[in-house]
């Protein structure tokens, strides 16, 4: 057997015989913890975890757990807005309700004049709800734009040294990119 690790032994790494294997793949991917502290934790060398990362956790699983995280914290960044909106609203509600009581019993006094300054309060609040509503609806975007980020500009110019070299290839590739509905611009043209 070569040295260097149980990679031909067939043994099972300790970290994959644990019931919280996945949240120990968390906390190495995501930095949540020292790979120290993982082996102290779990009872192993800090060469066995260390071992693990580079030899059993792929780059799809980083990407994975990445993403899964991202989304994690969009999603409960998401609820707060959402709870805050329904505070809000309840507030609101709740306000609007107490002016239109004492509308309703200055009008029942006949007692005009205040009647009239609630139902002024009243228009406040409703605009105020408004306001509110529309601010707390936006519908936050985000956009990425593939032409700008560093990976396509460089495959651009790969992709140009090709066709420099290679002056055949530019003619099936830009109908290849055409065909993919890849965006090809003037610039691209150039290809």
């Amino acid at each position: 057997m070569a040295q260097g690790g149980n990679k031909g032994s067939g043994r099972r790494a300790v970290i994959d015989m644990r019931a919280d294997k996945n949240e120990i793949i968390k906390d190495i991917v995501l930095g949540r913890r020292t790979l120290a502290d993982i082996a102290k934790r779990i009872g192993v060398d800090y060469s066995t975890i260390a071992r693990y990362r580079d030899d059993k956790i792929t780059e799809e699983m980083r990407r994975s757990i990445l993403a899964e995280t991202r989304v994690a914290s969009i999603e409960a960044d998401t609820e707060v807005i959402n709870q805050d909106r329904m505070d809000v609203a309840m507030t609101y509600e709740s306000l609007a309700k107490r002016v239109e009581r004492l509308i309703t019993r200055a009008e029942s006094e006949d007692n005009d004049s205040f009647a009239l300054a609630a139902m002024e309060g009243l228009r406040k609040v409703l605009r105020d709800i408004a306001t509110m509503q529309g601010k707390l609806a936006t519908n936050l975007t985000v956009n990425v734009s593939l032409a700008e980020s560093k990976e396509w500009v460089t495959l651009r110019r790969i992709l140009n040294d090709v066709c420099g070299e290679v002056p055949e290839a530019r003619e099936p590739l830009l109908r290849r990119m055409r065909h993919e509905v890849l965006s090809v611009t003037k610039e691209d043209t150039i290809l």
